[in-house]
């Protein structure tokens, strides 16, 4: 059992120490009432009070009916139903470069949290579309399959760092062609690439990937992270990449060679910005999908003890009348 709201748990301190405060006090004031009123032994006979047994039953009925109300607050939650849910709306795979040049400090602090930054962006942005996620440098592969889940894309995005592939270098035809596997089983339509690098590729072969992509219906578009200028690579234990001469080696970021992925390339801003515009062109340029999911949500069962509540209220009203003693 899982609870939706268990943040109300607090509340029982607070009603309950009260409750049980003010009810001792009202049975002393009425017996202060009752001495006041006549001799005890006339009081008796004049008055009749329900039994001590009766007053006690509906006192821990009233009690039990506050934590019942709190314990429905707290929206308990057992068992799942399953709903199939209609949606439509873009399949969106964010090709992320996660190459050492990537930590270049042309953007501050560096390329990759610019980038990370960007996508976050994107994801606030988002509503009805999926994501997915790849990361590559001298691999892809896919970290994140197309899902609405749009906080565990953002976890995945935020973990990601050059040591999350096994092979350095980068190589964006590599990016390209897992994009087509990414886009394996969803419904063709709305599918857009999104490929955010600073254009360094090794490996070459970007024309044939691209037309392959777009071969296969995915309109593919590119986020140019970094500047020309270029910006240092730190080293993880201090100081930059150096050549085999010992000069220190400059990351320049290629417009080249996203402008043949992207003619319409887009760079990122300082902040982050820019993934913004490829959204909006994608929105234009790729019909949205529509698609039928499966979806399982746990039961509220907040009905239950609310119910409890009820009946335990009515029983401290009648154990209150309770019988002559």
């Amino acid at each position: 059992m899982n609870f939706a709201a268990p943040e109300y748990l607090w509340l029982i301190p607070l009603l309950l120490l009260p409750a049980i405060l003010l009810t001792v006090r009202a049975s002393l004031k009425r017996r202060q009432a009752l001495d006041l009123f006549a001799d005890p032994h006339l009081a008796a006979q004049v008055i009749h009070p329900p039994a001590r047994s009766w007053r006690i039953a509906a006192t821990i009925c009233g009690m039990a009916a506050l934590l019942c109300m709190v314990f429905a607050l707290m929206r308990p939650q057992w068992g799942v139903v399953s709903e199939e849910q209609a949606s439509s709306g873009l399949d969106i795979v964010i090709a992320l470069d996660v190459s050492r040049s990537m930590l270049a400090d042309d953007l501050r602090p560096n390329r990759l949290a610019v980038a990370k930054s960007a996508i976050g962006r994107l994801l606030d942005l988002q509503s009805g579309n999926r994501i997915g996620v790849i990361a590559f440098s001298g691999t892809a592969v896919t970290v994140c399959p197309l899902t609405a889940d749009y906080a565990i894309v953002r976890q995945i995005v935020n973990e990601l760092t050059p040591d999350s592939l096994p092979r350095g270098g980068s190589s964006v035809s590599a990016a390209l062609r897992e994009a087509r596997r990414a886009f394996r089983g969803a419904k063709s339509g709305g599918q857009v690439l999104m490929l955010v690098s600073d254009g360094e590729d090794h490996d070459g072969d970007i024309a044939p990937a691209v037309a392959q992509a777009k071969g296969a219906g995915i309109v593919v578009m590119a986020a140019l992270a970094g500047s020309e200028d270029g910006g240092l690579m730190p080293l993880p234990g201090g100081g930059f990449v150096k050549d085999r001469n010992g000069a220190v080696v400059k990351s320049r970021a290629s417009r080249a060679v996203m402008a043949a992925i992207d003619p319409a390339v887009v760079s990122l801003g300082p902040d982050g910005a820019g993934l913004e515009l490829l959204l909006q062109r994608a929105r234009a340029a790729g019909s949205a999908s529509e698609r039928r999911e499966q979806r399982t949500r746990p039961v509220e069962r907040f009905q239950l003890p609310l119910a409890a509540a009820l009946l335990l209220l009515c029983l401290s009203t009648v154990f209150g009348r309770g019988v002559n003693g």
